[in-house]
């Protein structure tokens, strides 16, 4: 016998939209129920009356599903209107948030890896974050560039890089967002322009005193350009995964000559869609909402059309590309040496 019902069909009809949603984003191999059953702080039947619709969720568990994994309750119960609903975490002034920002990507990161046919599409105004930790120089320079001169925290107003500086707790949250990036399958659409802003941020900090030492700077410079290498070799064989040549990590580089404006990510997996639009910098507001993501889709489809091709047998274009960055990178590093 069917289990009664105790509010009006159609909040059961919201709920039941709510967790169809729900099962979508959640990797197979993720159990749901004892997910649910921990985050709720209820017992695993309780959990399971919920997931088959028989007992209504409260406000507040919904809020907390939400929250845990991130779901904008608009992409669910309205794609009608001109308004949607936004997640962020609010990195300003404090260790504790940036390092809860950084957790929580690399949460991200890892579901989508554990997820079937999940795919990133990454329009990238500069370097995207995931390559930015290519190595543990590169990733300790722009995690003190962010909170420095970025999220303005109070503990490195007065402070110079130096190596050993950053926490290790962060170093190890970045490699391992760089490395879960790498076995997700990602198309990123480049311009000339984008590796810029990096050169940029180390000449700045160099010719303003917020280096300690000279060759730090060099140093930095000198991984980046070995990101770059290592992404042209992705790009040469369109595979990502380089720690285990048998699995292929698809790979996809496009060059723009379209201005981009802004770092944007479209997340696809399981049927279901997420997109990120960069603000401050470095934060991202998220959401679910299907009628904005396929927006955002489209965009996405309309820039690579108008795009050049730069991976797999595109060896010309490839080489042009690549060969631009390194000589920005080697003129900076001469600018600095004869500073």
């Amino acid at each position: 016998m069917a289990a009664k019902k105790t509010t009006s069909d159609s909040s059961f009809e919201m709920q039941e939209a709510f967790i169809k949603h729900l099962k979508q984003i959640v990797p197979a191999n993720v159990s749901l129920v004892d997910d649910i059953a921990d985050l709720l702080q209820i017992s695993n039947d309780s959990a399971y009356r919920r997931l088959r619709n028989e007992t209504e969720l409260s406000l507040d568990e919904t809020y907390k599903i939400c929250k845990h994994y991130r779901i904008s309750v608009d992409s669910v119960f309205s794609n009608k209107g001109d308004s949607v609903t936004c997640n962020y975490i609010k990195l300003t002034d404090s260790l504790d948030n940036f390092e809860n920002y950084l957790t929580s990507l690399l949460t991200q990161l890892m579901r989508l890896q554990k997820s079937e046919n999940a795919k990133i599409i990454y329009a990238a105004e500069e370097i995207p974050i995931f390559h930015s930790f290519f190595s543990k120089e590169l990733a300790a320079f722009k995690l003190f560039y962010w909170q420095r001169s970025v999220l303005n925290i109070p503990e490195y107003q007065t402070k110079k890089f130096e190596w050993g500086l950053i926490p290790e707790k962060q170093l190890e949250l970045a490699n391992n967002i760089h490395q879960t990036y790498l076995q997700i399958p990602s198309t990123e659409i480049w311009t000339d322009e984008t590796i810029q802003t990096t050169i940029k941020q180390i000449e700045y900090y160099f010719e303003s005193g917020a280096f300690k030492e000279k060759e730090d700077a060099i140093v930095v410079l000198q991984e980046l350009k070995k990101m770059m290498q290592s992404i042209n070799r992705y790009a040469e064989s369109e595979n990502k995964n380089e720690t285990k040549k048998s699995l292929v990590t698809p790979f996809n580089l496009y060059n723009s000559d379209l201005v981009i404006g802004t770092n944007c990510i479209h997340v696809t997996v399981a049927g279901s869609a997420m997109s990120y639009i960069s603000f401050n910098t470095m934060n991202s507001l998220t959401t679910s909402n299907n009628q904005f993501c396929e927006e955002i889709e489209h965009w996405m489809k309309n820039l690579i059309k108008k795009s050049t091709l730069i991976s797999s047998i595109a060896e010309k274009q490839r080489f042009q590309f690549f060969s631009k960055a390194y000589k920005a990178i080697d003129n900076c590093i001469e600018r600095i040496k004869n500073y």
